[in-house]
């Protein structure tokens, strides 16, 4: 009896967390990401402040998030990183969600009380395949367009 209770109890943490990436919503997706990029840019940063040949680390690190949040054949812009992340989840807050059947737009402001000059508003883009969520761009939004940002 206890080989298979253990085994039923090995179970559950996975279906607990494919249950979970399978609820979330595109607004919970966005403060997951924001929380993962915050992270990917201050460990980039850092280890390029100690560390000349990083780029390659840096990189395939920034893949990761991309392979979490998008599709599989997304294909990203050159990387970004610096002393102040784009993306912060104590700065950028969610301020709409617009949500029609299959597509989803999560517009963020980002507003820096010690900075101004680093306030900026995103738009995050999903789309819903077999109902999962994905993102498909991050936009900086400003008063002459949207630039993409993955």
């Amino acid at each position: 009896m206890k080989p298979i209770y253990l085994f039923i109890l090995s179970l559950v943490p996975s279906l607990i967390i494919s249950q979970e990436i399978r609820l979330k919503t595109p607004s919970e997706i966005t403060l997951e990401f924001i929380k993962d990029f915050k992270k990917w840019n201050d460990f980039a940063y850092n280890l390029s402040l100690n560390n000349n040949n990083s780029e390659d680390l840096i990189e395939s690190e920034y893949k990761k998030i991309i392979i979490k949040f998008c599709q599989a054949t997304k294909s990203h812009q050159g990387i970004s990183f610096g002393s102040h992340s784009d993306h912060c989840p104590e700065k950028e807050k969610i301020s709409k969600e617009i949500i029609k059947k299959d597509t989803a737009i999560i517009k963020t402001k980002f507003k820096d009380p010690k900075n101004s000059f680093l306030d900026a508003e995103y738009e995050y883009h999903f789309i819903k395949i077999e109902n999962n969520w994905f993102l498909e761009e991050v936009y900086l939004v400003d008063e002459d367009g949207k630039y993409e940002g993955l």
